[in-house]
């Protein structure tokens, strides 16, 4: 009976030195990662997932690993942004291409129906306009040369516009691509063109130009609005306003000339008001000036698929500093 109650007494002193610890509460653990975000214009503001970071390109940034959203923000500058996937201590780097506001970049395009390289450039243009740009950044405008083949149609429609322009920039080969009136990528290089395209998209446009057309009575009216934003070395002495209405989605039931291409884009009709362009002499602050033009349809252009390109270039150094279209 003795040995019994020592071993409840003991059995009662083991459960009293036993304690119930507090429930451990669940932590998350976050793992990390870095983003290196580059940019082709510096000092843009880096915004994670809606959040101003406090930092500017180029920089690099902590984050828990997952899906983000990195957004880039500048003054006179679209806004953008790109997804990103985080990983564990890895660093993720992403390259932002920003454009200016409003800025819109002119191809003009030398190409004649028997140029067989044309084939690989005329489809690098329309990717471009079409698709990787859009026509609020990038226009075109297809000038037809009388080489390799003498009898383009398009040449043969209007020759003077052609020679004239062909003349300004000494055009010797097609295709010829000539990118706001000083830069000349290889035109069978999409890489080239887009690269050159993007560094001017960069820069912020000391003008804007809006553009409008209608059809009356058979006449295609233009009316052009130009507003001088940034007077900064700028000498309208040597500056020319030119408007070229174009016709594009050309087709042919046969190819027109020796390359095999049935279907054209973006092809000068005529320049207006005539191939040297309407000086700006007399402008001389900021401001909105208006311009109209109006021509005669042609019976042989599809009125559809009729367009208008104006664009500013200073006659001189050939820089063209701002373009605008009907697109």
């Amino acid at each position: 009976m003795k040995n019994l109650l020592l071993i409840i007494i003991a059995a009662l002193l083991l459960l009293s030195c036993q304690t119930n610890p507090p429930a451990t509460p669940d932590v998350t653990i976050n793992e990390y990662g870095t983003i290196k975000i580059i940019s082709n214009v510096g000092d843009a503001q880096i915004f994670l997932d809606g959040n101003n970071t406090g930092k500017v390109t180029p920089d690099t940034i902590k984050t828990t690993v997952g899906n983000h959203t990195i957004e880039l923000r500048k003054d006179a500058y679209d806004i953008t942004n790109q997804s990103v996937n985080v990983i564990k201590n890895s660093t993720v780097e992403i390259s932002f291409n920003l454009y200016a506001a409003d800025k819109i970049v002119l191809i003009e395009d030398f190409a004649n129906v028997s140029c067989v390289p044309c084939v690989t450039s005329n489809k690098i243009l329309e990717q471009l306009t079409n698709h990787t740009f859009g026509r609020n950044k990038l226009v075109s405008i297809k000038f037809p040369t009388n080489f390799p083949s003498p009898v383009d149609p398009f040449y043969l429609a209007n020759g003077p516009d052609c020679n004239s322009r062909m003349g300004y920039y000494s055009i010797i080969l097609a295709p010829t691509n000539i990118i706001n009136g000083k830069l000349k990528p290889i035109p069978s290089d999409s890489n080239d063109v887009k690269a050159k395209v993007i560094s001017e998209l960069a820069k912020i446009p000391q003008f804007k130009i809006q553009v409008q057309s209608n059809i009356n009575a058979n006449n295609f009216i233009i009316e052009i609005s130009v507003e001088v934003k940034d007077l900064t070395n700028l000498d309208f002495s040597k500056l020319v306003l030119h408007t070229v209405v174009t016709e594009t989605n050309i087709e042919f039931a046969t190819p027109p000339g020796s390359n095999g291409e049935t279907k054209f884009y973006d092809v000068m009709r005529k320049m207006l008001p005539d191939n040297q362009g309407e000086s700006l002499a007399s402008i001389n602050q900021t401001g909105t000036y208006t311009f109209q033009r109006q021509i005669p349809i042609n019976q042989n252009w599809v009125q559809s698929n009729l367009n208008t390109v104006v664009f500013i270039q200073n006659k001189e150094t050939k820089e063209i500093y701002q373009a605008g279209s009907t697109f």
